[in-house]
């Protein structure tokens, strides 16, 4: 019988985000998907609240790659995020072999991000503010990866031990 999700503390944490980030998926991160005619005015208004607080560039002239992001977060971090869901909570023995390659995905994007925004001409002061809202997802899934590896790493290992062991026979 699977633990319980509440018993597996960094799943749990992963199942938090993972509710978390479908919503600012569809409110914000893919948007520029949406027609304009389509789009209704409450989510070109969080759009303007974010570009207004954050002074995030990436969504007021983004960089020629940005679009591909957009477009990875679509095709790759929807449906990861809402397998996860379930997957975490039935405590499916695929979550690493999902969730690795998506961890890396996210970090892998996250820290180009980061390292574009550092060339921004913008004060010192909203580059730090951008860095508390991108921050946490290189943090998460730095975690994530490490802690997926390690459960990839050991099915292995007790596979290989079984596969040594019949031979010993």
């Amino acid at each position: 019988m699977a633990s319980s999700i509440l018993d597996r503390k960094l799943d749990l944490l992963y199942l938090v985000y993972f509710c978390l980030h479908i919503p600012v998926l569809f409110l914000m991160d893919l948007q520029s998907l949406y027609p304009a005619s389509l789009t209704p005015s409450f989510l070109t208004a969080i759009k303007n609240y974010h570009i207004a607080n954050y002074h995030d560039l990436f969504f007021v002239s983004p960089p020629i790659y940005f679009n591909l992001f957009v477009w990875l977060e679509c095709l790759i971090h929807l449906p990861v995020s809402f397998w996860a869901i379930g997957g975490l909570l039935r405590d499916s023995p695929r979550i690493p072999l999902i969730l690795l390659p998506y961890a890396l995905e996210t970090f892998l994007t996250t820290l180009v991000c980061m390292h574009e925004y550092v060339y921004w001409p913008i004060p010192r002061y909203q580059k730090i503010d951008l860095t508390k809202l991108y921050g946490p997802y290189i943090l998460l899934s730095t975690v994530m990866a490490i802690d997926m590896f390690i459960r990839l790493w050991r099915i292995v290992s007790v596979s290989t031990a079984a596969k040594k062991g019949k031979k010993n026979i």
